[in-house]
Formats: C-alpha cells, sequence, structure tokens
C-alpha cells in the first residue's frame, strides 16, 4: 500500500504521526533554488516536529549551479549574505518512497524579520498568482510531461540508436524504469505511463495532473527521484536538454486547464465560434502566444538547451499556435471535454518548473485581462511559413529580451529579472572563455 494515499498533513501531529506509522527519524526539507535544483537540509524527525524551521544563507537563490558564489542585485559583495528562513509547508510532508527511513516536505522561503516571502522564490511566486486566479473563480489544473536520459555509471550512453516506443527495449530497462515507477508511487505521485523515446537512451515518464502547486511540487520531486533512483541501480539520469551530439533533446511540457467552483473545465465551453471554442481559452492563449518571447530565457534557461532548437526536432522553433499539431508552440487540444487543454511545449527539461509556470501563468492572466491579438492558427508545417517570428537561437539574445521586458518585470520582480539576468551573463561568460572539445578537434592538428 502507498504510505502517502491516505495522508493529508496539516498539522505537525499529523506529520508525527505518519513519520512513527512508517519508520521515519529523517526529514528532507526542500526548497528549490533558482537553477531549478532541490536545495535544504535534512533534519532529525524531533527537529523537524518542533515547528521551527531552519535558516539558510540568501545567497543560495543566487550562486550558479556549482554553488559559485558571484554579485549580484539580490546578493552584492557587500550585502554580508543574510540568512533566509525556511517553512515546512506541511500538506506537502509525505514518505520518501526512494529511500527507508526519510519523510520529505517542501519549504516556503521567508524573510526573517518580515516573514515575507523571499523575493527570488519561485514557489511562492506561483502560490501568489494562484490567489488571483482564485478570486477571479478560477482553479488552474497541471501536469506535466518530462523526458530524461539515462547513462551508465561513467555516463555511457544505455543506447546507441532511438528505440522510440519499443517494448522490448522498454524491458530491457524495466528494472531501473519499474522501480523509479515504484519510488514515485510511493512517494504519492501518481505515474500514468512511461515509454522509451525518441531520443538515443532517452525515457518519458507521465505524471497524473492535479492542481498546480501540487503537480510543480510533484514534479521537482520527480527529477529528484529519478537520479536517486537510477544512481541505486548503477544508472545516471540527467535533465539536460541535449546531451548527445545529434540526439534528441529532452523537454518539459506543461499541460493547464482553468476550472470554475462547480467543477467545470472552462477551457472545454463552447461560446465562441473559431478553432478554440472556448473564450476564455482564447484569451489565455492569447497572453501565452504574446509573450513566448520574452519567457524563452526562462523556458530555456542553460546554454545547452539552444542545441535542441532544431527545426523538425519536436522542439518549437517559432512563435505559434496549433489545434493537433506537435510542431507548434502551443498545442490546444479541443472539444475533449474534462481533458481539453493547452500543451505548451517550449521548455526545456532542465528548467525550473515554478519560474516556468510563474511564466506561463502571469501570460495567461495578462490575456484574460486584456484580450489580447491573437495570430492565426498555424495548420501544417510551421516552418515553411516566414510570416512567423523565431525563437531566440542563443541564451544571451533570450536574457536580453527577458532584461528588457516591461512584461516580466511585472511578473517576476525587477529584482528578480535583474538578479537572473546577471546569473545568466556569468554562465555565459564562462561558456564564451572554455575551449569546447569542439574547436580542439576542430583545429589542433590542422592550424
Amino acid at each position: 500500500m502507498n504510505p502517502n494515499a491516505l495522508t493529508s498533513p496539516s498539522t505537525l501531529e499529523d506529520c508525527a504521526r505518519i513519520a512513527q506509522e512508517n519508520g521515519i527519524h529523517t526529514v528532507e526539507c526542500v526548497f528549490t533554488d533558482t537553477w531549478g535544483l532541490p536545495r535544504g537540509k535534512m533534519l532529525p524527525l524531533e527537529q523537524f516536529l518542533t515547528g521551527a524551521g531552519f535558516s539558510i544563507a540568501q545567497v543560495a537563490f543566487s550562486w550558479d549551479m556549482r554553488s559559485d558564489i558571484h554579485p549580484t542585485p539580490w546578493a552584492p559583495e557587500d550585502s554580508e549574505y543574510p540568512d533566509m528562513h525556511a517553512v515546512p509547508d506541511l500538506p506537502t510532508f509525505r514518505v520518501a518512497g526512494w529511500t527507508t527511513g526519510m519523510a520529505t516536505v517542501m519549504c516556503d522561503m521567508r524573510d526573517p524579520k518580515t516573514g515575507e516571502r523571499i523575493a527570488m522564490d519561485g514557489r511562492g511566486m506561483v502560490k501568489d498568482t494562484l490567489e488571483e486566479f482564485e478570486a477571479m473563480g478560477y482553479r488552474v489544473d497541471m501536469a506535466t510531461e518530462l523526458e530524461f536520459h539515462l547513462f551508465t555509471s561513467d555516463w555511457k550512453p544505455v543506447s546507441d540508436k532511438s528505440y522510440c516506443y519499443s517494448l522490448d527495449r522498454a524491458n530491457e530497462l524495466e528494472p531501473v524504469v519499474g522501480a523509479i515507477r515504484a519510488a514515485l508511487t510511493a512517494s504519492g505521485i501518481t505515474v500514468e505511463a512511461s515509454n522509451v523515446e525518441y531520443g538515443q537512451s532517452q525515457v518519458e515518464i507521465n505524471l497524473k495532473y492535479g492542481d498546480a502547486i501540487t503537480m510543480l511540487d510533484n514534479t521537482i520531486l520527480f527529477r529528484h527521484i529519478v537520479r536517486q533512483v537510477a544512481r541505486q541501480h548503477g544508472y545516471n539520469a540527467t535533465f539536460m536538454a541535449k546531451p548527445i551530439n545529434g540526439g534528441a533533446g529532452s523537454g518539459l511540457h506543461v499541460h493547464q486547464s482553468l476550472w470554475n467552483s462547480d467543477g467545470i473545465n472552462v477551457f472545454s465551453t463552447k461560446d465562441v465560434e473559431g478553432p478554440v471554442h472556448s473564450e476564455v481559452m482564447r484569451r489565455y492563449l492569447s497572453g501565452l502566444v504574446a509573450h513566448q518571447l520574452e519567457l524563452q530565457a526562462i523556458a530555456l534557461p542553460t546554454v545547452n538547451d539552444y542545441k535542441r532548437i532544431v527545426d523538425y526536432s519536436f522542439s518549437p522553433t517559432q512563435v505559434c499556435w496549433g489545434l493537433d499539431n506537435r510542431m507548434v508552440g502551443v498545442r490546444c487540444i479541443t472539444d475533449a471535454g474534462p481533458g481539453t487543454r493547452l500543451e505548451v511545449r517550449w521548455a526545456a527539461a532542465d528548467a525550473n518548473p515554478y519560474l516556468v509556470a510563474q511564466g506561463y501563468l502571469r501570460a495567461g492572466l495578462d490575456g484574460l485581462r486584456n484580450d489580447l491579438p491573437l495570430q492565426p492558427v498555424s495548420s501544417g508545417d510551421p516552418h515553411t511559413d516566414p510570416s512567423l517570428r523565431r525563437v531566440a537561437s542563443t541564451l544571451a539574445e533570450a536574457v536580453n529580451t527577458f532584461s528588457g521586458s516591461p512584461f516580466a518585470k511585472a511578473a517576476f520582480g525587477g529584482i528578480f529579472v535583474d538578479t537572473y539576468c546577471a546569473m545568466q551573463r556569468v554562465e555565459l561568460a564562462a561558456f564564451a572563455a572554455h575551449v569546447t572539445d569542439w574547436e580542439f578537434n576542430r583545429y589542433h592538428d590542422i592550424l
């Protein structure tokens, strides 16, 4: 039986009961940094149950992904690097299904003096935005599709070619992929399916849809669990967007729908003419399309992500939307009753899910409130339509667009945008200064 199936803790007493029933002695307390990496501390159960939370340096939101500190507007050199306070979000307390004796819980990051949300905390941003949807009478549901690559313990691909949807290959990988599914289930995350994907050594696991914040928490834990279980079975897993030259990239597709207080998916209503039959869905879509280029630095946050943006790779290269069309940026699944939804296909698998969702939600809100112009639906092959704008081809271009966007500053806050761009420019400078294997192999013996 899944130990998380019947639990919905709201108090420390609930957490203590779950811990006692499941032999828990340690609680993994998680927050997600700006890069989308799980950070935090391990607390003995007794300490966790005091309810005190813990302190951790604010600079964790602005260092690079290897934890090297560089000056940013969030943490300048004279900032003294003060603490922030981690407050466990008790309803997220659950048994950690990938190990024994441990529970895990997501944390809200607060200013220890004011108690206010830390401005860099993507999870907190999303929670604030969801309150605005609730004030409009909507609940946001989401589902995420994530791909990853499996490697051997010494980082060799487990496959030398594509075996997309192959059940023979799926059975060969079942000892590790099945263990991942089992660990997800034991951690309270419902798995719908898994399959071998289009890329060499690539796997996809689909999670069941749910309310937005739960799904985003599950997405962070999903990546965490995949990496842990892969190592336990002698493999390495990576969500790097394109780890293999010439191979398919890994994406993070986010499905979204709005539900009213009567439990009706309002995207499924039919109150306007056109390819999208719901006025609410059309308005939400108009915001997504209008702000795609401004959000690209969030959806594609690493230098490597831009190796994935190639025509005819199922990674969107134009600003466009369509119906059941996997070559567009926003795929509209209409006339599907409760399953009617928008699938936003922009993001790479290594992106921060909270920041990605914050961008999508704020764009959708802008469309709902301002009924932005919506370009015509793209039918057939968007790559052959010269009227469509192309997405940025480099991280530097995307960061410059994000930096100068009034929408981005309204959606994420000025301090976040300025700090994020400073972080990315450090990353870009490091990449520009590095001599790659390609350069050496190309030039060393002939020049």
